[in-house]
């Protein structure tokens, strides 16, 4: 496969038995690297789509799961590789143009999607204790929430986030891929808290989060 780039955008896939909404963590012209705990099984034929930062628009394609990683394995990110086997209408060249400009030294594409501030309500579940807090920011791939105790990185944690379109909160998987003790945040003039990628949800989940953002960049 060719060199790839830690670019995280959100994905939809289809296939092997499985329909989930979930955010890429590596990509090259070849193929994605797609996070998630529940992946389809080495060899099944899967359905993808895309979604690019800055309005570009989406790219889908066919491909086939070349390797997976399951949760656990240690200094890996669990998830599947899948090679493209067809990239749709003008998709290859929208993935060129990304790549090229986040591959670029000294580009002005530090990330993805830009984060929002924003100070929705968080909850999860953990061993200890069922965590309530509040977020700091939120992207299409992810959320920074506040508290002084994060989970550790590469943790994968069932979050809710309260999304001002309704009573019921919306659910997804998430997986710690920052996290900021008070003594390490005291030094960097940051809260304490923890980075969350959004590795695990449903369409009605993207449907209301995307909602969400749209609306927070009217205000």
């Amino acid at each position: 496969m060719a060199e790839t780039l830690p670019i995280v955008v959100p994905v939809r896939y289809s296939g092997g038995g499985l329909t989930m909404q979930s955010t890429s963590s590596r990509l090259s012209a070849e193929g994605v690297f797609v996070r998630g705990v529940v992946t389809p099984k080495q060899g099944s034929l899967v359905s993808l789509k895309l979604t690019l930062p800055g309005g570009t628009g989406t790219v889908e394609a066919t491909g086939t799961v070349t390797e997976r990683v399951a949760p656990g394995e240690k200094g890996k990110e669990a998830g599947f590789w899948t090679r493209f086997d067809k990239i749709e209408g003008n998709g290859a060249a929208l993935l060129a143009g990304l790549i090229r400009d986040r591959g670029t030294t000294g580009s002005a594409v530090k990330r993805s999607f830009e984060r929002i501030p924003t100070s929705l309500k968080v909850n999860w579940p953990s061993a200890r204790e069922f965590l309530v807090t509040y977020a700091e920011n939120i992207s299409a791939g992810g959320i920074y929430v506040l508290t002084p105790n994060p989970p550790e990185l590469g943790e994968v944690v069932d979050i809710s986030l309260a999304l001002p379109d309704g009573p019921a909160p919306a659910r997804t998987k998430a997986a710690v891929i920052q996290r900021l003790t008070p003594d390490e945040a005291k030094k960097r003039g940051r809260q304490p808290g923890a980075g969350l990628q959004f590795v695990g949800s449903d369409d009605e989940f993207r449907r209301r989060l995307d909602l969400c953002i749209e609306n927070l960049l009217k205000a």
